[in-house]
């Protein structure tokens, strides 16, 4: 199909021009030409020269040029690339397939990827580590391993474990050692240790340190402290020491600890750890606490340099009398191993016990931490 004539083009005057005089140039040649070469112009002479035909090259490929920048021209190259039609409208250049194609596949990851990774290292990992069912007691049942950790990076929030039972050593004993706890808090907030039984009456000295500054220290029937952990910095490291100080005294006390934390920890050392036939009392501890979130009690425990055998009992406490959870035992070993760990539920309150339940006159230093949600 012909293209309809150029307005204003040369090549519109009467035939007698087309010949007319010898000298006239290429100028005088019609520049009606078509697409595919063939003259347009029922008159139009073949006998062109090349110069002419460049110029009208030119003026066609700048006419392919205005439409290409046009709004028209979008169409044109989009169609000739075989890529997406622009819907913006703005007239901005149309991005090519070959670097449209890059930029979606990167985008992809951002919003697919990260999400699944994020949801199993918060779930799993925890669950797995802390409800190994080789230390479980022998009324675990499955379910003790699916029960997820707390997270260690939540708001702070109180929790609060109570030593109860426990037989202080007297000052006056050359051998005596004063009972050790340490743990960690998370951010300002209340702390308290309190001596709350105690049995004989007897005076006791508590001392208590943060962040390894000066001892504070409180004596008494039943002394304690309450305090505020430091404005400054996240985290703060207390240390609260115990002991009888009236000579040949040996109370048993219930000791109360609270504390502003993420993930509750604490650790007893120089307890005495000792067998049949002392008390209970001398045989290892009792603790009481009631988990702020369904999770896992975690205990790890040493006694060196002795070799004995031990049994570690939770107990649902909620009501009296408390059920057992399970127990685990160790036989002639030093240590806990590996880390006892079992379900429990949040709202309720428990007590976990560990003794020596051999026969040992000796004194066994005693470390143990116990982790609760």
């Amino acid at each position: 199909m012909e293209d309809p004539p150029i307005e204003g083009s040369a090549g519109d005057g009467p035939a007698g021009e087309d010949s007319a005089a010898a000298g006239s140039t290429s100028r005088n040649l019609s520049r009606r030409t078509a697409i595919d070469g063939r003259s347009l112009h029922p008159r139009a002479t073949l006998r062109a020269d090349s110069s002419a035909r460049w110029r009208n090259i030119s003026l066609g490929l700048g006419l392919v040029a205005a439409i290409m920048i046009g709004g028209t021209g979008e169409l044109v190259f989009s169609a000739l690339t075989s890529g997406p039609a622009p819907t913006s409208g703005t007239g901005s250049p149309v991005a090519s397939p070959a670097t449209a194609s890059p930029t979606q596949a990167s985008q992809a990851p951002t919003t697919v990827g990260p999400t699944p990774t994020a949801g199993a290292s918060a779930t799993a990992g925890p669950t797995e580590t802390a409800g190994a069912s080789s230390t479980l007691g022998p009324d675990s049942t499955a379910t003790d391993t699916t029960t997820p950790a707390p997270q260690v990076g939540g708001t702070p929030s109180p929790a609060t474990i109570t030593f109860r039972e426990m037989m202080l050593d007297s000052a006056a004993d050359s051998a005596a050692t004063a009972r050790t706890f340490a743990f960690t808090s998370d951010g300002p907030g209340p702390v308290s240790a309190q001596v709350v039984a105690a049995a004989p009456l007897a005076t006791l000295k508590m001392c208590i340190q943060v962040n390894g500054g000066p001892q504070s220290c409180s004596s008494g029937a039943t002394p304690g402290f309450f305090t505020m952990a430091p404005s400054s910095g996240d985290q703060a490291q207390w240390i609260v020491t115990l002991i009888a100080t009236d000579a040949g005294a040996t109370p048993v006390v219930d000791v109360a600890f609270t504390w502003q934390t993420r993930a509750p920890a604490i650790t007893l050392s120089h307890g005495r750890f000792q067998g049949a036939p002392n008390p209970d009392s001398l045989c290892g501890f009792t603790a009481t606490f009631k988990p702020r979130a369904a999770g896992s009690v975690g205990v790890i425990a040493s006694w060196p340099p002795a070799s004995a055998d031990a049994a570690l009992t939770l107990t649902d406490a909620t009501s009296s009398p408390g059920s057992s959870v399970g127990t685990t035992t160790y036989s002639a070993t030093g240590l806990i191993a590996p880390a006892y760990a079992h379900a429990v539920a949040a709202g309720r309150t428990y007590q976990i016990q560990l003794l020596n339940t051999g026969s040992d006159s000796g004194r066994p230093d005693l470390t143990t931490t116990i982790s609760f949600p």
